[in-house]
C-alpha cells in the first residue's frame, strides 16, 4: 500500500461516526467498537529470521507517515503503552490493578508505543504491532473518543 493510501485510511477513521454501544466487529479495514476504530495498514507473516529487518521498515513507514501528518496536524506525541500493559495484566491475571479501557486494552497488548495526534473530538494513533511473536508483524492506526491510559 502507498503512503497516499494509508493516509486516506486515517483521513477515513477521523470522520467516521463511532458507534456508541455494542461489541467489537470486523470492518473491511479492520475492526470497530464503541468509540473506536482500528485500521490495519501493513501486515507482514514474515518468517522468524526476517522479522527485524521488517519491524525496521514497519518503523520507517511510521515515521513517513508521522512526518506527513505533523505537517496536517502538529507534532505527534511519542506515547509508551508499557505501563497501560503492565496494569492491563495485572488486572487479567490477579485481578487487580487499574483496568485499562477499550480500545487500549487491546492494542496495549501488541503494541509497545504509539505516535499520537489529538484531532477534534479524537484521538489518532499509529503503531507497530510486534509484542506477539507469534503473530505476523502489523502496522496499526486506531482513532478513539477513549483517552489514552
Amino acid at each position: 500500500m502507498s503512503t497516499a493510501r494509508h493516509l486516506a485510511t486515517l483521513e477515513q477513521l477521523c470522520a467516521r461516526p463511532f458507534a456508541d454501544e455494542g461489541s467489537v466487529r470486523s470492518v473491511p479495514e479492520g475492526s470497530a467498537g464503541p468509540g473506536f476504530h482500528l485500521a490495519l495498514l501493513a501486515s507482514s507473516g514474515a518468517p522468524a529470521g526476517e522479522r527485524a529487518a521488517v519491524a525496521e521498515e514497519f518503523a520507517a513507514l511510521r515515521e513517513a507517515l508521522a512526518v506527513v501528518l505533523e505537517v496536517r496536524w502538529g507534532p505527534a506525541e511519542h506515547v509508551s503503552l508499557w505501563s497501560a500493559f503492565v496494569r492491563a495484566e495485572e488486572a487479567r491475571i490477579a485481578g487487580t490493578g487499574e483496568v485499562v479501557e477499550e480500545p487500549w486494552r487491546s492494542l496495549c497488548a501488541s503494541v509497545p508505543d504509539v505516535l499520537l495526534w489529538r484531532r477534534a473530538d479524537r484521538w489518532i494513533a499509529l503503531g507497530t504491532a510486534e509484542r506477539e511473536t507469534e503473530q505476523p508483524l502489523r502496522l496499526l492506526a486506531l482513532a478513539t473518543a477513549v483517552d489514552p491510559p
